[in-house]
């Protein structure tokens, strides 16, 4: 049976992922908790009806390229030419670029936290 991944599993997944604290790096001026949930906000007003994608490079290839390029890869949001990353066989998120789904390249990190890759953008 074929998989296609939905809008709603995306901001399942993501608020999921929220349980999770991000790391202590936020601008000056805000407190912790509001840079956290201005970010857990942002991103899910970029979600986007779920795309498979190819990932093409990663620019810390020894990290998770591998992983990447052989595992089925789900873009769930997007900000400008960013992408934050799914894969469908695991609660696993990474930061992405490019202008066109059929050659993603990702930043090289990858984890169960989808604001802390996010932040990266």
């Amino acid at each position: 049976m074929l998989y296609v991944m939905t809008e709603s599993d995306t901001i399942v997944t993501l608020i999921d992922s929220f349980k999770d604290e991000l790391p202590g790096y936020y601008p000056e001026g805000n407190t912790y908790e509001k840079y956290v949930e201005d970010r857990k906000s942002r991103i899910l007003d970029c979600v986007i009806e779920p795309q498979k994608i190819k990932v093409t490079l990663a620019c810390f290839s020894e990290n998770y390229l591998a992983k990447y390029q052989s595992s089925d890869v789900w873009a769930v949001a997007k900000w400008d030419d960013n992408w934050l990353l799914a894969l469908e066989s695991e609660n696993e998120f990474a930061l992405a670029f490019g202008e066109c789904k059929d050659n993603i390249i990702i930043l090289g990190f990858s984890s169960s936290d989808a604001p802390a890759q996010w932040l990266r953008s």
